[in-house]
């Protein structure tokens, strides 16, 4: 057993296996406890950023659960051959454990998304690269999407993407809710995650931050059952809004800032007005699907 650092959670090293659902990022993100938890390999200025919003409450409720960090020894989980190997690993709520059909997508947020102590040439070059996708018009860029019984759609794909085409790919997302529920439900969906980024970006109008190259992950679950069960659960949902819709609490939706590798508290700077940019023009192209 492996003990967490800081926190009263032991994982069994023999459970810990791939994370199915990684959409974006960096490889070797492996899940663990049942699926609850997400070890994700370690970068000391993410760390650093987790261990300072503890400072913050108010920006809690938009993260992942920081369950601290671990070392783990484990053979390649892809390759049983190659020889053990101790790592570090930061350890997160894992946001689509318990959902029935979970539908997953990764926006990268912001315009400029180089760090303050980024090099000349690593400056032009992340600039270079936000040229060629939707990040320097938009400020968003949808780095990884996976829609429940679908292949994942890889960084390629979303490359490729345009300020006309992103539209596509946003239909794409939410058409399991559609298709397995309603239009309404999608619609529903869309709003609880344009409520989501309202409330997040009313938070971070007053948290001095900056957020080089983080993402919004959005989850929703696409499960008719989950739809029904939410109504069995609320039967005033239907009575008061005069549809067979669930209310408009969350509940079938997931959203968190996630990835803060270039993060930084920033006391005195005043807020993050190119996060909040990207955040505002996301909840715009959302408005479209509510």
């Amino acid at each position: 057993m492996a003990s967490i650092t800081n926190y009263k959670i032991e994982l069994n090293a023999e459970k810990v296996r791939k994370f199915g659902y990684q959409v974006a990022g960096h490889p070797g993100v492996l899940e663990a406890d049942d699926g609850k938890i997400v070890m994700k390999p370690l970068d000391e200025r993410e760390l650093q950023f987790y261990e300072g919003s503890k400072a913050c409450p108010e920006i809690q409720p938009f993260l992942a659960t920081f369950h601290g960090h671990l070392k783990h020894t484990d053979r390649d989980v892809d390759n049983a051959e190659e020889p053990a190997e101790e790592k570090e690993y930061l350890c997160l709520e894992n946001l689509v454990h318990g959902l029935k059909e979970p539908c997953v997508m990764d926006v990268k947020i912001g315009v400029r998304l180089w760090d303050i102590d980024a090099t000349p040439a690593k400056r032009e070059r992340t600039i270079k690269q936000a040229n060629r996708t939707t990040t320097a018009e938009l400020g968003v860029f949808i780095t990884g999407m996976r829609v429940d019984g679908q292949p994942a759609v890889d960084r390629g794909w979303c490359a490729e993407l345009t300020s006309a085409t992103i539209m596509d790919a946003l239909e794409m997302y939410f058409s399991a809710a559609e298709q397995r529920v309603s239009i309404r439900f999608r619609k529903q969906i869309a709003r609880q995650f344009i409520k989501g980024m309202t409330d997040l970006m009313a938070v971070l109008e007053k948290t001095e931050t900056r957020m080089y190259s983080s993402s919004l992950l959005l989850v929703y679950d696409a499960s008719r059952q989950r739809h029904n069960d939410l109504l069995l659960a609320n039967p005033a949902a239907s009575r008061t809004s005069g549809s067979s819709e669930v209310a408009e609490d969350g509940a079938v939706t997931r959203l968190k800032a996630i990835d803060f590798a270039h993060s930084h508290w920033t006391p005195g700077q005043g807020r993050d007005d190119n996060y909040l940019a990207g955040v505002s023009k996301l909840i715009e192209l959302f408005s479209t699907f509510a």
